[in-house]
């Protein structure tokens, strides 16, 4: 067990401490921050000619109808800004369900009841505007009179989608776009893992260092080690790349309150259109490690079977183009509307890595579908290591120089030839 730890946090240190790993998180950290704060630095470099004001529409429906109620909240909603951000719609709606497809109208309020103790149905557009608004109305209530209460009531979108869905169209576009922009980390982070494996032990077996370790420790050893180095290689730079994440929300927050600047990041626009991003998130998260589990357990044989660096490029093709499958499957056919060719491929061991959390996402498997498909996965992953271990094994310490197939079976006939 010391042996097997040693290699662990021995593998974890080479691999964490490389001035390559810094820099590149560096780097990675100004583009996520950026990609983030997108709609902000947007906002900062747009012209005020060129700005859209949001309208608004107030309804005061009982007494005190001589008040001037949307002049005066006006007032509060611009006292923010140098110029009028806010301006009154030029008509009233026939029909309350009407505020949701009418474009630039972003704030309704039907105040109902005595002003001293109101009524108040919020329809917004954004939680960004939400807050802003509240904020205000509430300043006003307590300017008017000293009035500390009102009731409020949400009023939410409808949803249009697909029966069974949950998700409607304009929804789905957005979540489509966002889930790009998550799974590419995510397929860029199962490459790298990938490559740094290969090439680790490619390098003992070229050096014949690996001669050495395996007489020091079982071959099944050294196969597990190198996985768990690589997982946990995974979880550390996920890590980071989440910290990434969360210094760009909170820069996003400084923006929208210490400059004024009425824009969400993409992170607070996903949680604002999809309310179950949570269970997205943890989704992809979940077969993001099951998957590389998988892919790294198949690059480890692949290296292994290789005797060169030049070999392990040329035999690590169909994993890439493996992973790539998954990965333009992932994108496309959500695009292209193949809603029953994404749930057949999320069932698929080999891509469902990557297509099952896009599914997910885009409501076109259910919540149980997903645990059904973490299942199967497992099942496969498990079976698959079984399998491979022994030409692991075997194939560690041979050299062989035979073409990539027929070396295969020539190992995979010797490791269960030979027994365990």
């Amino acid at each position: 067990m010391k042996k097997f730890k040693f290699l662990v946090f021995h593998g974890l240190k080479r691999r964490l401490l490389k001035k390559s790993f810094i820099i590149t998180n560096v780097i990675l950290g100004l583009v996520i921050v950026a990609l983030i704060n997108i709609p902000a630095i947007i906002s900062v470099f747009d012209s005020d000619e060129d700005a859209v004001k949001s309208t608004v529409i107030i309804i005061y429906e009982t007494t005190d109808e001589n008040y001037p109620l949307e002049e005066t909240l006006l007032h509060y909603f611009n006292r923010a800004f140098e110029e009028d951000q806010y301006v009154v719609h030029p008509s009233l709606l026939i029909a309350n369900e009407d505020f949701w497809d009418i474009e630039h109208l972003e704030v309704m309020l039907i105040f109902t009841g005595d002003l001293n103790q109101p009524n108040i149905d919020v329809y917004t557009k954004g939680q960004t505007s939400r807050n802003f608004i509240l904020s205000n109305i509430q300043s006003f209530l307590n300017d008017y009179q000293g009035i500390q209460y009102a009731n409020y009531s949400f009023i939410e979108p409808p949803t249009t989608g697909e029966p069974g869905t949950g998700i409607d169209p304009e929804t789905r576009m957005f979540v489509e776009a966002i889930i790009t922009v998550l799974m590419l980390p995510v397929f860029i982070l199962i490459i790298l893992t990938t490559q740094f494996l290969g090439v680790d032990i490619i390098e003992e077996k070229s050096t014949k260092a690996i001669e050495t370790i395996i007489s020091s420790v079982p071959a099944k050893m050294h196969f597990l080690s190198k996985i768990i180095v690589n997982i946990g290689f995974l979880i550390a730079q996920s890590g980071v790349l989440l910290v990434f994440g969360v210094i760009g929300f909170l820069i996003s927050l400084f923006l929208q309150s210490g400059l004024n600047i009425d824009a969400m990041s993409l992170l607070a626009e996903f949680a604002e259109r999809v309310p179950n991003w949570p269970g997205i998130i943890t989704t992809l998260v979940l077969f993001m490690v099951l998957g590389t589990l998988f892919y790294l357990t198949l690059a480890a044989v692949v290296a292994a079977i290789a005797t060169t660096q030049e070999d392990y490029q040329q035999f690590q093709a169909p994993l890439i183009f493996t992973l790539l499958g998954g990965f333009y499957i992932g994108i496309f056919l959500p695009i292209m509307g193949l809603d029953s060719a994404i749930r057949v491929f999320a069932y698929i061991p080999l891509f469902s890595p990557l297509v099952a959390p896009v599914a997910f996402a885009t409501g076109v498997i259910s919540g149980i579908e997903v645990m059904v498909i973490f299942a199967l996965l497992m099942v496969f992953i498990v079976l698959f290591m079984y399998l491979v271990s022994p030409v692991y094994r075997v194939a560690i310490l041979s050299y062989e120089e035979t073409k990539f197939f027929k070396r295969i079976a020539f190992y995979v006939k010797k490791a269960f030839s030979s027994g365990k």
